[in-house]
């Protein structure tokens, strides 16, 4: 698996530029990069900025994921996949920043992200309906993401939590104090 937040993968790159016949040339041209850089992605000495991979793998004829290695696709992955940063996928979806950042990294929709009312069908529209051709995934595809996406914001919540158990136990037992104690306030 690379060693990238989202996994490029230079074997899977070559063996596409291979099976396509594509020269380095012919991909830098399409891409607009130069030879180099795409000597360097082939060698994997480099790897592309995100918003390079739809590039390279239509050069190639494939699609972006199948240059990647994941264990596990999140929404992240599915976002670099369309080659958009952060801004721009919640521009197309239709959301401020913040809350599009906050459902990339935590899976989360909140109200507002769940259904769209669509006045042409005159019917409310699931996420996974309106939101998965936007990522260019199926409805299943997004939903497996988004859970991958959860429980990666599960782990890493943890992992903090138990570096703030060990680094300060004081201040953690403050924090699960006062946890307990909104709690009780909630349930009243």
């Amino acid at each position: 698996m690379s060693e990238t937040s989202y996994g490029f993968d230079a074997v899977k790159f070559r063996a596409a530029r291979t099976a396509a016949g594509a020269s380095v040339a012919g991909i830098a041209r399409a891409v607009g990069v130069s030879e180099r850089a795409v000597s360097f992605y082939l060698a994997g000495a480099r790897t592309p900025r995100p918003g390079i991979l739809p590039g390279l793998a239509a050069a190639v004829g494939t699609a972006p994921a199948d240059l990647c290695t994941v264990e596990h696709e999140t929404l992240a992955h599915l976002r670099i996949y369309t080659g958009h940063t952060r801004a721009e996928m919640a521009s197309v979806l239709g959301m401020g920043e913040e809350t599009y950042q906050h459902l990339e990294t935590t899976g989360e929709h909140g109200r507002l992200a769940r259904a769209r009312y669509d006045d042409h069908e005159g019917r409310w529209i699931a996420w996974q309906e309106w939101a998965a051709p936007l990522f260019a995934a199926t409805a299943e595809r997004l939903d497996v993401a988004e859970e991958h996406t959860r429980e990666q914001h599960r782990v890493e919540r943890e992992r903090r939590w138990q570096r703030l158990r060990l680094a300060n136990p004081e201040r953690a037992a403050r924090i699960e104090e006062l946890g307990r104690a909104g709690r009780a306030l909630r349930e009243r």
